[in-house]
């Protein structure tokens, strides 16, 4: 007798590799078994997704997450578990200075899992352009110390996957700072052994700077965008710099974001063969009502492109949980694994989608989380948010 047995779905699980009708048991908060549809297997719950595809719970590698102190911090239990994400990667909103906090009122609480990247700077990302004072993050690089970093991560390494820093000019007194502060995150993630993750958006370095930084495991976010300090030269061909460090290791992160994601670039490197490894939101205060919403929102829009519902299921599962280092517990259905998962309708109509630069076209199918299930508990199900007037 199972907890729970979810019946008729088809499940895909990528980690399994496993493609086909099957029926999943939980017993204990993990997965008890996959069986052959029609085992005639015994549970005090039983939940039928036939018609439906069954998934390991979803993972978001690029959120914000601190309501209350950065401007850009969401609630994760509302935005993101509540549509099918069971775990996130919050990317950087919290510094050394701040962390702790972070850790016991975001972290800890909530119901959703949360895994964090650590910024450079102490403060995070509390202030940029747009708030008051408009102050980036490296307005002043003695809020970037090396020796902060490391006694953060020592105390926190069981939630803390990386380093992170944005490389924007008008984040670091106009590009004066960007080199330095590259610098001081590459000299943190090497004293700690954690990858580093950089933003690239309106940098004033050139892409290949930046590359020169970059070590095997490392990641570029935002790797779809068309803004200066890109990946593609003006006619979107492909870089001899970035192809180059992909072959030699350097990974790719979609974050959409409310600036960062364009569907022209997207287009011009998936035909040239540049797929990301991870599907990401960037879900954040400036973009949960449009045009992100919600992590299946960015995992439709690389289904509009033309990668297979598999593909993209292995970039929101699999890969974030080996970056992670949890993949025998999360990003997969198999036996033994934590029982996060996931039921999804596949939709078909005209759906409008809508890129960071405000174009817009019709996709003919979308996802729809029907149950979220953390550790084998369903969780509260929310429709996606509504566009902002």
């Amino acid at each position: 007798m199972y907890d729970l047995l979810i019946r008729n779905g088809h499940v895909i699980d990528p980690a399994a590799n496993l493609d086909a009708p099957r029926d999943v048991a939980v017993t204990g908060g993990r997965v008890a078994a996959i069986l052959e549809p029609g085992s005639g297997a015994k549970a005090i719950r039983t939940v039928d997704a036939r018609g439906r595809y069954v998934v390991p719970g979803l993972i978001d590698f690029h959120v914000h997450v601190f309501p209350g102190v950065s401007h850009f911090g969401i609630d994760p239990d509302s935005t993101c578990l509540a549509r099918g994400v069971t775990t996130v990667v919050d990317f950087g909103t919290a510094g050394g200075l701040i962390f702790d906090g972070f850790r016991q009122f975001v972290i800890d609480p909530s119901q959703t899992r949360v895994f964090a990247l650590l910024h450079i700077a102490g403060q995070g990302m509390i202030s940029s352009v747009g708030t008051l004072p408009a102050l980036g993050e490296l307005h002043d690089l003695r809020y970037c110390s090396v020796e902060n970093v490391e006694r953060v991560v020592a105390k926190h390494r069981d939630v803390i996957c990386g380093i992170k820093i944005r490389c924007t000019a008008n984040l670091a007194e106009e590009g004066r700072n960007e080199a330095e502060g590259l610098n001081l995150a590459r000299a943190a993630a090497d004293r700690v052994g954690l990858p580093l993750v950089v933003h690239t958006p309106g940098s004033s370095l050139t892409i290949e700077q930046i590359l020169a930084e970059l070590k095997p495991g490392d990641v570029l976010t935002h790797c779809y965008h068309g803004k200066r300090c890109g990946l593609v030269d003006a006619e979107r061909r492909l870089l001899p710099a970035v192809r180059a460090a992909l072959r030699d290791g350097v990974l790719l992160d979609v974050g959409h974001g409310v600036a960062s994601f364009d569907l022209r670039v997207a287009r011009a490197l998936l035909d040239q063969g540049v797929l990301p490894d991870f599907i990401s939101s960037d879900i954040h205060q400036y973009n949960v009502h449009g045009p992100v919403f919600d992590l299946v929102t960015t995992m439709d829009k690389f289904l509009h492109l033309g990668l297979s519902l598999r593909d993209v299921i292995l970039r929101v599962t699999q890969t974030p949980a080996r970056f992670l280092g949890r993949e025998h517990e999360l990003g997969t259905l198999k036996p033994g694994a934590i029982a996060d998962i996931v039921i999804l309708e596949l939709q078909h109509g005209q759906f409008p989608i809508t890129d960071s630069e405000h174009q817009t076209e019709l996709a003919n199918q979308r996802l729809e989380p029907t149950h979220v299930f953390r550790a084998g508990r369903q969780a509260g199900m929310l429709p996606r948010p509504e566009p902002m007037e």
